[in-house]
């Protein structure tokens, strides 16, 4: 599964960082995203569901399911999986179509070789 690691912004321009694992390569890829899904993403990453569990790391993938959120077009509803520790569940999260479409691109690469450029060291 493709993991959220992180979204950043920098002088007005704003990115995504995943892990993705091709070829039993594990690869942390940074890529441009939209103003409005920076905000988006950031709600995910901050989103802590479980109590009482210490101060153990989430972490965030994208289950690669999908659906219409409302009558905006533009958006859906895409399921996340959250883990901290032993506890999981999935929640929807609303992101654009564009950036799931990217996440779903990602998914079915079998060759780093057409996003070397997003590889981050």
């Amino acid at each position: 599964m493709v993991e959220l690691l992180d979204v950043s912004k920098a002088e007005n321009i704003y990115s995504s960082l995943i892990r993705h694992t091709i070829n039993g390569k594990k690869l942390n890829l940074r890529f441009g995203i939209v103003k409005s899904d920076y905000a988006r993403l950031k709600r995910i990453l901050e989103f802590r569901p479980f109590e009482n569990t210490g101060f153990a790391p989430y972490r965030y993938f994208f289950a690669l399911s999908y659906g219409p959120a409302s009558e905006n077009d533009q958006i859906a509803l895409t399921s996340i999986r959250v883990e901290q520790l032993d506890r999981n569940k999935q929640y929807e999260f609303e992101l654009s179509k564009k950036y799931i479409s990217n996440i779903l691109w990602f998914d079915k690469m079998t060759d780093k070789t057409e996003i070397e450029q997003l590889i981050e060291k």
